[in-house]
């Protein structure tokens, strides 16, 4: 009995621990760009592979590194969407985590 509750709960804490991990999508339609925090990047091998499996991904138009802040950007292209998941999965596919997502919005 004991062991099918554990189970029950486990199963219940993946489903939510899965979706808060979920995150939004981000669009280009108003010119805006995400900036990814990567751990674990020190070198322009690093930065080569997550920039290649980035503009692998149809949706983005340009990618950009900044080794010094561990920072990538992406500018994705005009009315495409792109989600924090897709993103995540190209960063780990070179090797890396992901500290940090955020839009960054053009200035007006």
């Amino acid at each position: 009995m004991f062991a099918a509750d554990l189970r029950r709960a486990l199963i219940s804490l993946a489903f939510v621990t899965s979706a808060a991990l979920m995150g939004p999508a981000w669009s280009a339609a108003q010119g805006a760009r995400v900036e990814v925090t990567v751990n674990g990047m020190v070198c322009s091998f690093c930065a080569q592979g997550i920039e290649r499996n980035l503009r692998r991904l149809s949706l983005t138009e340009a990618v950009s590194v900044d080794l010094k802040q561990h920072r990538v950007t992406i500018s994705v292209k005009p009315g495409a969407v792109i989600d924090d998941q897709q993103i995540r999965k190209a960063i780990r596919d070179s090797g890396f985590d992901v500290r940090e997502i955020r839009t960054i919005k053009p200035a007006p």
